[in-house]
This record gives C-alpha cells, sequence and structure tokens, in this order.
C-alpha cells in the first residue's frame, strides 16, 4: 500500500503550494498579495495561506451585474448557500458587483498533499456549478 505524502503544518508556504500544484499539472501564478493563483479548466482559484488559524482558504470570484437590485443579488447568496453546502457564497457589503466563493481547509497537525489538490479540483467544479444551477435571472457575468 502506497503511503501519502503528508505536508507538516510547518510547510505550509506559498512555495510549496505552488510545487504541488504544478506536480498536480495546474498552471500557477503568485498574485500581488502574494498568494498563489490555480488556473483550473473552470474559474482560477485563489489559494491563501492562513497561518495564525491554520487554515487554507480556497476563493473565487464572479463579477455580477452592477444594475441588478442587490436583494436579488442576496437572494442568489443565499440560494446558493441553501442547496449547496461545500463552498460559502457571499455578495461583499464593500463590494456589490461581485459574488465570492470560498472553502476552507484546517492544516493544523498536516495534511496529505492530495487533500489539497483534491480541494482544488472539487471547488472549480462545485461553485460554477451550483451558480449555473441556482442563478436563474442570469445575475452572474
Amino acid at each position: 500500500m502506497a503511503t501519502a505524502e503528508i505536508i507538516a503544518e510547518h510547510e505550509f508556504t506559498v512555495d510549496k503550494l505552488e510545487t504541488l500544484f504544478k506536480r498536480a499539472f495546474f498552471s500557477t501564478s503568485i498574485d500581488s498579495d502574494g498568494d498563489v493563483v490555480v488556473q483550473t479548466d473552470g474559474p482560477r482559484v485563489c489559494v491563501i495561506i492562513k497561518k495564525d488559524k491554520k487554515l487554507l482558504k480556497f476563493m473565487s470570484i464572479y463579477g455580477v451585474k452592477t444594475h441588478a437590485r442587490l436583494e436579488a443579488k442576496h437572494a442568489l447568496a443565499n440560494k446558493l448557500n441553501d442547496d449547496y453546502i461545500f463552498a460559502r457564497f457571499s455578495i461583499p457589503d464593500s463590494r456589490s458587483d461581485v459574488l465570492v466563493a470560498d472553502y476552507y481547509l484546517p492544516f493544523e497537525g498536516g495534511i496529505p498533499e492530495f487533500q489539497v489538490v483534491a480541494v482544488v479540483r472539487l471547488f472549480s467544479r462545485v461553485v460554477p456549478g451550483a451558480i449555473r444551477a441556482c442563478d436563474t435571472n442570469d445575475l452572474v457575468e
């Protein structure tokens, strides 16, 4: 039986994550905040290391029609959150022209490499699929 490669808690760095995603055949870049951006077959997924909380944050941002009523945007985020429990969806108070999808993965004590890659793959399928299924008013651009 093959053993899983574990990323120890202290090993979570931008360089480590970028190398891991490149080994899994993803294109990556580092954004202006120093976070890893993974280009999937679907959305770009930003992976942020929250060392103080021992969490990885996976996040994608979608444009939302600016002329749409705020109530309709919130209704969409609420429907997404009610129907899909894998990711959290929100319309930020400061930017009502975007829909943010995020997911947090704890890494306290270390986690297998494959789990980090699997989350990106699942996130990049579930989030766009959820939006397609719930956005009956074509709010997401």
